[in-house]
Formats: C-alpha cells, sequence, structure tokens
C-alpha cells in the first residue's frame, strides 16, 4: 500500500460546539474503517474531540476547521489544518500540569488530555503559515511470546533470498529476539503482527534467507526514514555466534546476500545513502562508513557503545545545515571527516519575538531505558522545557537520554545553548535523517 493508496476522509466544519457530535462520529468511524480497535478508536475519538472543543471556546473565531483521518495500515492518523492563533502548545509538552485555580489553565485541560490519548503528536506549520496538528494512535498488538524457541536445524549451502509472507516474516522477526542482543534490535520487533502490516503498508521492506527445505536462516528489513535516507535493520542471522547448526562461511555468505539484496533494491531510487544505526556482528562493515557512536547504560552492566554506520549510493547533491555558532566547531570537524559537503550557516538573534512556550516530543523505549526527545515548537522557555523533561525522567530509571535536532530547519539549531546547559553534548551526524542532516546529542551523567 503506497500513500496514493491509502484511504482518507475529510471534514470541513464551522468552530461550533453544535458539530461535536458530527466531529465525533466523523473521527470515530473513520478510525475504526481504517482498522483500529473499539478501544484505540475512542482514545483517538477523545483525542480528536478535546481539541475540537478548545477550538471552538478558547481559540478566537475562525470559521473554518479542516480535519481529515488516514488510514496508515498499522495505524490511523487524525490532522487539524488550521490558522495559527492564540493555541496553547504549550499543553502537549509531557510536563504539561493543570492548575485548577487557574481558568485559562482549566481551559488547556483538554489539550493535556488529547496529548495522552495518542501515541504520536507532530506539529508543523506550513507554507501557507498555516498550523498542522497531527495525532497517530497505532493498532494494539499482541507481544511476541518469550519461550517458544524453534530447535535450531541446519541449513543446507544452497539458499535464496525471497520475499516472505506473512508466517515467515513473523517467524524470523520472533526467531531474531533470540540471537540477537535487545539493545540492536528495534522496538517494534517486540510484536511480529505490527511487523507483517507496516510490510504491508510499504512503510517497511523485507527478505529472507531460505533453503530448499524451506527453512529460514536470517533476514533483513529497511525502510525510508527520511526523502533522501533508507535505514535498514540487520542482517540478522537466525542462529547464535559458533552455532553448530551454521557455518561461520555460510552465515557470513547469508548476511552479504541479504545486504546486497537490499543495496540492490534502493540502488536505482533516489536515495542518498543506506544508514545502519544499530549494527549487528554478522552485518558486512565493509559496504559501510562510521559515523560515530553512542553509548547504551545499563544498570548493572557496563555501557554498551552503539556505532552508526552509512553507506553512500549515489553522489551527495550538498545540502545546508543551520547551527547555533558555539556548535559550529562540531559541525566543521564531522562533516570534514565524513567529507559530506554542506554549507554551515548559523543562526542569530536580530531581536525578534519568539513563541512563549516550546513543545517537545519523548519517545520511549522502556525495554532499555530510553527516551528520545525532539523539538516540535521553537520557544524562548526550551532551556527550562529541557530541565523540566530531565526533572520528570528522573524520577524514572531512564539511564539513556537522546535529543534529536533537525539541522535542515534553522528554527531547531536555537535549541542548542539550552541543550548544553542542560548536560547534552553532540554526539553524531544522521546525514539527511529529517530535512536536512539529523543531529543526535546525548546526556550523560545525573540521570545517565
Amino acid at each position: 500500500m503506497n500513500l496514493q493508496q491509502r484511504r482518507n476522509a475529510k471534514l470541513t466544519i464551522r468552530d461550533d460546539l453544535n458539530f461535536l457530535s458530527t466531529v465525533q462520529d466523523f473521527i470515530e468511524n473513520t478510525a475504526l474503517t481504517f482498522g483500529l480497535g473499539q478501544n484505540e478508536a475512542l482514545a483517538l475519538t477523545l483525542a480528536g474531540e478535546e481539541i475540537f472543543n478548545y477550538l471552538c471556546t478558547s481559540v478566537k473565531p475562525m470559521a473554518e476547521i479542516e480535519i481529515s483521518c488516514y488510514e496508515g495500515g498499522y495505524y490511523a492518523a487524525l490532522n487539524f489544518n488550521l490558522p495559527i492563533q492564540n493555541f496553547a502548545l504549550r499543553a502537549f509538552n509531557l510536563t504539561a500540569t493543570i492548575n485548577i485555580d487557574d481558568d485559562k489553565s482549566l481551559d488547556e485541560m483538554g489539550l493535556v488530555i488529547a496529548s495522552r490519548m495518542v501515541d504520536h503528536l507532530q506539529i508543523s506549520q506550513s507554507d501557507s503559515g498555516r498550523l498542522q496538528l497531527s495525532l497517530r494512535k497505532e493498532k494494539k498488538y499482541p507481544k511476541a511470546a518469550e519461550n517458544n524457541r524453534t530447535a535450531s536445524t541446519p541449513l543446507t549451502e544452497e539458499f535464496s533470498i525471497v520475499t516472505p509472507d506473512a508466517e515467515e516474516l513473523k517467524f524470523f522477526i520472533s526467531e531474531s529476539r533470540h540471537c540477537t542482543a535487545p539493545d540492536l534490535l528495534p522496538q517494534e520487533f517486540c510484536y511480529p503482527g505490527k511487523i507483517v502490516d507496516m510490510v504491508n503498508a510499504g512503510d517497511y521492506r523485507a527478505a529472507i534467507v531460505r533453503d530448499a527445505g524451506g527453512r529460514i536462516g536470517g533476514g533483513i528489513i529497511w525502510f525510508w526514514s527520511s526523502s533522501k535516507m533508507v535505514e535498514c535493520n540487520g542482517p540478522y542471522i537466525l542462529a547464535e555466534d559458533a552455532s553448530p547448526a551454521i557455518s561461520q562461511n555460510l552465515r557470513q555468505s547469508m548476511a552479504e546476500a541479504l545486504l546486497e539484496h537490499c543495496l540492490n533494491a534502493i540502488a536505482k531510487s533516489s536515495a542518498v545513502g543506506l544508514l545502519n544505526r544499530s549494527p549487528g556482528s554478522d552485518l558486512p562493515r565493509h559496504h559501510f562508513e562510521s559515523l560515530g557512536s553512542a553509548l547504551e547504560f545499563h544498570n548493572t552492566t557496563a555501557p554498551t557503545e552503539i556505532e552508526a554506520l552509512f553507506r553512500q549510493m549515489q553522489e551527495d547533491p550538498g545540502a545546508i545545515a543551520w547551527a547555533h555558532p558555539d556548535l559550529e566547531p562540531f559541525l566543521r570537524r564531522e562533516y570534514q571527516r565524513l567529507t559530506l559537503p554542506r554549507e554551515i550557516r548559523l543562526i542569530s538573534d536580530s531581536g525578534e519575538s519568539p513563541a512563549d512556550f516550546s513543545v517537545l516530543a519523548s519517545e520511549f523505549d522502556r525495554s532499555r531505558q530510553k527516551v528520545t526527545l525532539q523539538p516540535l515548537w521553537a520557544g524562548n522557555d526550551m532551556e527550562k522545557s529541557i530541565a523540566d523533561h530531565l526533572a520528570l525522567f528522573a524520577n524514572e530509571e531512564l539511564n539513556n537520554i537522546f535529543f534529536v535536532v533537525d539541522l535542515g530547519k534553522s528554527w531547531q539549531a536555537a535549541s542548542f545553548p539550552g541543550l548544553s546547559k542542560n548536560g547534552f553534548t553532540p554526539r553524531l551526524l544522521l546525514p539527511y535523517g529529517g530535512k536536512g542532516d539529523l543531529l543526535l546529542l546525548q546526556k550523560i551523567g545525573a540521570s545517565s
């Protein structure tokens, strides 16, 4: 299912609370049609209801609100398109609280509820200056069983690389969790059915090794992480290191064949490069160069160094990287080391008035005690907002705290001073990971 094939629905309606039931019915029925379960559809409906209610009661009249839903295969998305008004974006922060003695704060309670009802929230400004709110609710999937490991069967030397069917893909995903360190697997691998739907939706592609007897020896997953970059997970070979079920030569041959299949699949595309952010021991590293590494801390063992690898697929056309002056030395050094053609443009303060409040997105991977922050909206309270999030994380077992800045968006570069003052340091660059290159920063110490 490509983007053009995904079903969508749109409702244009006046900002009048008399239409609230119409909005509720539209969102719920569309979410159910797009495959969400009853509970997930109700959660998305509640989020949309709270936002519509806020727009009708707390924002100056806008005449019309455009609401749209679209099908994601493994999720449904709800979008609001509206003029930028006096909208309390700060309520979408994980740290947002409500003061019951403050009428204005009470008005924002619905937005806080809405942000808690969905799995992903995005805020952006269109080229025409309109505000885009996008809320996403994912289907609920059963977790992979922990104790159903299939006994290893020796593979033959004759194998082929094929596209798996749904059961083969689920088998590969489930088995890979027994043969690969948890910190090298994406969080989605805990839910094999979700991976199947992601492949069917066209967001992921997959290939497996299969011998003449139908035995599966490993696989690889890849996807477009941006308009110019493809990212892969794997290859993962379904046998422990030094397993008698597979020779080292066969293991290397399978891994090489899987990677070559992935490279051939994207070779004639517009992809500038292939990225692997959690390379395992089976990845043929001679195809890649290192972008750098981050540390992953654990409660009882020494930290693990997680390297990011990059393979250039075609000539880099060059790009603009926006930066705060304090970040410029790091960027120049890294761009020179990686021989990436970039024009670094420094942001400046010319006395313009920023927004009062910033908004940060928080993506958790609690199995790895990890959270990644990313700015959704810039405000003059960025430093405090980062500090408030860190204070919240200090009450949880989160040893790995990261922050991602898109250097293709000038307003995100302004967050660097607040990050530096809160203990974040630059770790590595991910070419074309967003609108431009992504800068990954990590907080070392204190919470870590």
